[in-house]
């Protein structure tokens, strides 16, 4: 059932303006001559860094990475109404789409125009024409529309939309990403929408966002060095773009309130107040988050390290074989497989009590799966070994089925697009739901050792190995809904990491695995490991 349209009429053209922009203490308005087609637009209260963003509609593509709460919505806003205007003189109809990442941001990007548009004294109505009250059904409208000289009805429309590859192809005229970063698939979406924007030169794009780390699209298309608070550059990816920092903007006059005592306080004090720097300066000061996202910082790798043989390429050798007939616990493995754009990567670690060491790590480059499965042999003849999970997830499928012809359930096979009751870890962080991806219970488990000091990497990890454990990145999606992603590169997409979680995940195992069938489509039960369900995105 449709919600019901609310319509609000502001002032008729030529009233005064009564809701201003931005705060009464900013400086004295920008004062410039009206230009063509603009109705009404007298002074707008903008500063020095808005200005130029609000002046452009020459640039194609301009992307705002600014700082929290200095204006962004504001300045997009007042950009859009001036934009329906300019385009409302030369044609009968004129869109704006804007894509938004949350019903709430839609709502009051809506709002913004509105109070624009009684800034400049512009006739307007809204509507919101949303099914129901989902964010993935959101439609909301800001209409402007006038009578011409030829007494013939001129109508402009800003469109707010929730983000997503379908609207994104939907859209014709101009296109508004706002909150970029924080868009679910930003990938897909600007795959959907290029194109339409490559087709029609009138059509513009304006991308506004905080950062939200580096696995997006937003870091891609404006990462690079360049002037910042005001001026724009061109990013290494061949954008415009505006960066202004909390400290660019407080140099301008937008204040900055201590949050206790509410008095005027510096950047530099609200940074040493701030609980979270990396946070603080990804939020305020336009820096790309990296290390706070990885799940396996620096310090927690160092504290897990240990002396230990070097890393076997290709085949097991015979020092690591020795090594462990040698072990007193019981030897647990975990695979990831892989053949040509990734490594095939077995992790063999020693379980005594609530103790776990890395023994052994094998780290194969383009083996067929009969070659890959002719090292699990060794494995299998050392008499403290219990068994081995291995990623069935692709390719890994075929060594699973091919191991547990021969070694039944001593073989778990995992698979990594499926999803399974959540782990303890996850209901302590008081998760509601009840289940989780298979990638983000095995990354938070592999987390917990390293946090709780109960593992040990005593294998001699080189600078391939400890890039693949940084790899994997916690992420949160606007909804709040959290995910792992790890980035691919030439050597792979954290073949070392999962090798090791799934170890874990093996050695954690209580009862007998279920034997896997392609065909087969199991109950979810909490023992049931071998039946997961997704595992990391990976951004190429």
């Amino acid at each position: 059932m449709k919600a019901p349209a609310k319509r609000f009429k502001n002032k008729p053209a030529g009233a005064s303006a009564s809701v201003p922009l931005s705060a009464p203490d900013q400086p004295a308005p920008l004062s410039r001559s009206p230009l063509p087609g603009e109705l009404g637009v007298g002074l707008l209260n903008l500063r020095t860094y808005q200005a130029p963003v609000f002046d452009n509609h020459k640039s194609g593509i301009l992307i705002l990475h600014w700082s929290r709460q200095i204006g962004k919505s504001h300045t997009l806003a007042a950009w859009c109404v001036d934009r329906l205007m300019r385009q409302l003189a030369k044609n009968d109809t004129w869109l704006i789409t804007v894509l938004s990442n949350s019903r709430d941001n839609g709502g009051e990007f809506v709002l913004k125009c509105q109070l624009v548009c009684n800034q400049l004294g512009i006739l307007m109505h809204t509507t919101d024409q949303s099914a129901d009250l989902k964010y993935e059904n959101m439609r909301m409208e800001v209409r402007v529309s006038f009578m011409s000289g030829k007494n013939t009805e001129r109508t402009g429309r800003i469109k707010v939309l929730a983000a997503n590859p379908r609207t994104a192809r939907g859209f014709s005229g101009d296109l508004i990403l706002d909150e970029f970063a924080f868009h679910e698939n930003s990938n897909a979406i600007w795959e959907a929408a290029e194109p339409i924007l490559s087709a029609n030169p009138q059509f513009l794009c304006r991308i506004a966002s905080t950062g939200n780390g580096k696995h997006n699209m937003f870091y891609r298309m404006c990462a690079g060095d360049g002037p910042v608070n005001g001026q724009c550059f061109s990013s290494t990816s061949g954008f415009r773009v505006s960066r202004v920092t909390r400290t660019g903007a407080w140099e301008m006059g937008v204040p900055i309130y201590d949050a206790n005592t509410r008095q005027p306080i510096t950047p530099d004090a609200a940074r040493a107040q701030a609980l979270d720097k990396r946070a603080y300066d990804q939020n305020y000061e336009c820096q790309f988050n990296d290390e706070n996202m990885c799940l396996l910082t620096h310090e927690l790798i160092q504290a897990a390290e240990r002396p230990g043989l070097a890393i076997d390429h290709q085949a097991w050798s015979a020092a690591t074989l020795e090594c462990l007939r040698r072990a007193e616990g019981t030897l647990h493995a975990g695979q990831d497989v892989g053949r040509h754009r990734d490594l095939s990567v077995i992790a063999v670690v020693e379980k005594s009590g609530s103790q776990r060491r890395l023994l052994a790590l094998l780290r194969m480059a383009g083996l067929r799966l009969p070659r890959q499965q002719e090292q699990l042999n060794p494995l299998f003849a050392l008499p403290r070994f219990r068994g081995i999970s291995i990623d069935m997830t692709g390719l890994g499928l075929g060594l699973v089925e091919y191991a547990q012809e021969k070694w039944r359930s001593r073989v778990r096979g995992i698979n990594f697009s499926r999803t399974e009751p959540i782990n303890d870890h996850l209901r302590v962080e008081g998760r509601a739901a009840e289940t989780a991806r298979v990638t983000e219970n095995l990354a938070t488990d592999l987390l917990a050792h390293f946090e709780h000091r109960t593992l040990t990497l005593e294998v001699q990890l080189d600078a391939e190995a400890l890039e693949d454990l940084r790899k994997p990145e916690r992420l949160v999606s606007p909804g709040g809904r959290v995910s792992i992603a790890a980035t691919r590169t030439e050597a792979g997409h954290a073949d070392h990491f999962w090798a090791l979680a799934l170890a874990l995940r093996d050695a954690a195992a209580t009862s007998a695995p279920v034997a896997f069938s392609p065909l087969s489509n199991p109950r979810l039960t909490p023992g049931n490991f071998g039946m997961g369900r997704v595992t990391a995105r990976v951004f190429l």
